[in-house]
């Protein structure tokens, strides 16, 4: 009978990819040996599996559930190659994902919205990190995870201008850097300076940027986990409570705003660091959406047509 979380361990140590990335399978693997242990399943079946993947995609949305599946794949074919289990995982279809951004941008108007609701309680350290994350997710675009990854050292001055050097998506080190305005740059130091540098837990030598707050004379590196709670409260705080609006949609809102105010495609792609122009396009799209007023159009032929119509 197969130890399912010991072979997990096993798994874990003899693939060969980067400890983020071994963490996260880790996790996932866990979630399946806790679904096994809560059911008294002790060999599971194609079957178990497919029950699996169709509850957890009434739990949680698609391409988590596929990457679920990926994850698993992986393990039940290496158990076979060393001889432990049968692959259950053998023709079992993925999930259909869907290739548009679900994250929705906010309007011009609702980003200035979110910067004075977050600038409002920006009294203590707090709520002047809340700030200074707003301001920074809004005008450089990074994600939730280069945020978590910024150290103090990481900000520098190139061409007489404040950056922030950057650990990108799959990248190993910090090789990208965004710029920062003069007001996400203040709103950074104005946070630095309301730190207590005597509480803060250094890691390998360099000072976390965004911390957690002190709980016992110390302060650690504020977790991804975190950065979005933080962001969602203040989204709910302003009216957008829909899993719809997420710090990733702050984002979408960057490129979004960058396109409406005149920025190329090429610009907006570099701004971002993608890879493939085809992925910034779909912000071209988002804001064609954005500016179209197709439905007043036909609201108002319908309900303020001055034209007499004969019953």
């Amino acid at each position: 009978m197969m130890n399912t979380r010991e072979e997990i361990e096993t798994y874990i140590s003899y693939i060969d990819l980067k400890k983020i990335t071994k963490d996260s399978y880790r996790n996932i693997l866990r979630i399946w040996a806790t679904y096994l242990e809560d059911r008294d399943i002790l060999e599971p079946t194609r079957n178990d599996l497919l029950n699996f993947k169709e509850e957890m995609l009434a739990l949680t949305e698609s391409a988590t559930v596929q990457k679920y599946l990926v994850v698993l794949r992986g393990f039940f074919r290496y158990l076979k190659f060393k001889g432990l289990y049968e692959d259950i995982s053998y023709q079992i279809r993925g999930c259909k994902v869907e290739t548009t951004y679900k994250r929705m941008p906010l309007s011009i108007k609702d980003s200035i919205k979110l910067i004075k609701k977050a600038k409002k309680k920006a009294n203590a350290e707090p709520g002047k990190r809340n700030y200074a994350l707003v301001v920074l997710f809004l005008t450089t675009g990074i994600r939730s995870i280069e945020a978590n990854r910024a150290d103090v050292e990481d900000i520098d001055i190139i061409d007489g201008e404040y950056v922030l050097h950057i650990q990108g998506k799959g990248k190993d080190s910090k090789t990208e850097y965004v710029k920062l305005s003069s007001e996400t740059f203040d709103s950074i130091n104005d946070y630095l300076n309301s730190i207590n540098p005597k509480f803060v837990l250094k890691n390998h030598g360099k000072t976390p940027m965004f911390l957690t707050q002190e709980k016992g004379g110390k302060q650690n590196r504020l977790s991804t986990k975190q950065i979005r709670n933080i962001i969602k409260e203040l989204l709910i705080s302003i009216g957008y409570n829909s899993r719809a609006y997420s710090v990733h949609s702050l984002r979408h809102t960057f490129a979004t705003t960058a396109l409406m105010k005149g920025a190329s495609l090429l610009q907006t792609q570099e701004a971002l660091h993608h890879k493939n122009i085809s992925t910034t396009q779909i912000y071209s799209h988002m804001v064609e959406g954005m500016k179209s007023n197709t439905n007043k159009i036909v609201s108002d032929a319908l309900f303020k047509n001055k034209e007499k119509t004969n019953e």
